[in-house]
């Protein structure tokens, strides 16, 4: 049966446009005669409407919010690394009010890869006289004296302790981050301890962006597996400026379909980030923004009938797989699928486009 697209149509503006903002002002201009040549039909509008960046206006206001948490956290230690994570800075989110992750990250120490791929590298005869000094710094550096998680755990609880005192309503029972929701701008912040992970990559190239973090759990006082957020953001931009911003169409349009479902559907941004990404980009680089429903419904149906291929699926940065050994993921998929196949027989019973 035709899903409501009117109601769908409403709840896609509701989170791209929380405050009502009347679009002749919030909109370009070809964007608003684009809407308006389809209001004819709701399933192209939602499907526009879906794949659409949430307006600059409402991601600014995120990020004036993590600003004003980081400056009073940097006022009391003004020697940590601040820095940001997340879908507001790769511009995947979908909604206006959306969250930001500020991460507080402890410059004293720093994990890395183990010393003989640092020395297997500086054997590279093609490195620069910088890249040999990038690489012999960490294969000649001293163990860390001090203590590093009991160090993350006093910034976590200074962290905890600036807060309180500044802000009314501060969570602090999660492990991996202190929630901290704002009234003006009206957001949450998230705000993580961690301490920095340095590549081989990441000392050869200087580039901040693949440099790893290792999060702070506050119950298990210790470091998590390190996690590369920068990577993944730089290497998500990347492709999506060689597809013409289609990439992160089909991010935002899952994320709304599965948001709009009746049936909950156990699929994170993660992975839908990661199984986006690892579409082949000659299927939908050319592609009308229609026609990209029918290259998603053909990779999920992939993912979902063959096992070989769902496990061979890498995170964005290739560090892991995304459905291997987790069997319950399968399902989730499959109720993905079910959302797109409905979404794509709605376009063709309305005539809205010719077959694809």
């Amino acid at each position: 049966m035709a899903r409501n697209y009117d109601e769908l149509v409403r709840r896609v503006k509701a989170r791209y446009n929380p405050a009502e903002i009347d679009e002749t002002t919030l909109l370009n201009e070809s964007l608003r005669e684009e809407l308006k040549a389809l209001s004819g039909s709701k399933v192209m509008e939602y499907i526009k409407r879906s794949m659409q960046g949430v307006e600059p206006a409402y991601t600014q206001n995120t990020i004036v919010a993590g600003e004003k948490v980081k400056t009073h956290l940097k006022n009391n230690n003004p020697n940590l690394d601040y820095e940001y994570q997340g879908s507001v800075m790769s511009n995947t989110h979908i909604k206006g009010y959306s969250d930001i992750d500020l991460i507080q990250i402890c410059n004293l120490f720093y994990g890395h890869d183990s010393r003989t791929r640092f020395t297997e590298e500086y054997r590279n005869d093609n490195l620069t006289e910088a890249q040999r000094w990038a690489l012999l710094e960490v294969i000649n550096g001293s163990i860390y004296e001090g203590d590093a998680n009991q160090d993350l755990r006093k910034m976590r609880l200074e962290a905890e302790k600036v807060l309180l005192s500044i802000y009314n309503d501060v969570d602090l029972s999660k492990n991996k981050s202190i929630e901290v929701i704002l009234t003006n701008p009206k957001r949450k912040v998230d705000v993580v301890t961690a301490s920095w992970y340095k590549s081989v990559n990441a000392a050869k190239t200087g580039d901040k962006a693949e440099k790893g973090i290792s999060v702070y759990d506050k119950s298990k006082n210790e470091r998590l597996p390190v996690d590369f957020p920068f990577l993944k953001i730089k290497m998500l931009n990347e492709k999506d400026k060689t597809v013409n911003g289609r990439l992160k169409k089909m991010i935002r349009f899952l994320k709304t379909i599965k948001a709009d479902s009746d049936i909950k559907i156990d699929i994170s941004s993660f992975d839908i980030s990661s199984l986006c990404y690892n579409i082949n980009f000659l299927t939908y680089y050319d592609k009308p923004y229609y026609e990209l429903v029918y290259v998603l419904q053909v990779e999920l149906d992939h993912l979902v009938a063959d096992e070989f291929y769902r496990n061979s699926i890498k995170s964005i940065d290739g560090t892991e797989y995304i459905f291997r050994d987790k069997p319950e993921k399968h399902g989730q998929l499959a109720l993905l699928l079910n959302q797109l196949n409905s979404i794509r027989k709605d376009l063709l019973d309305n005539n809205a486009v010719t077959p694809f």
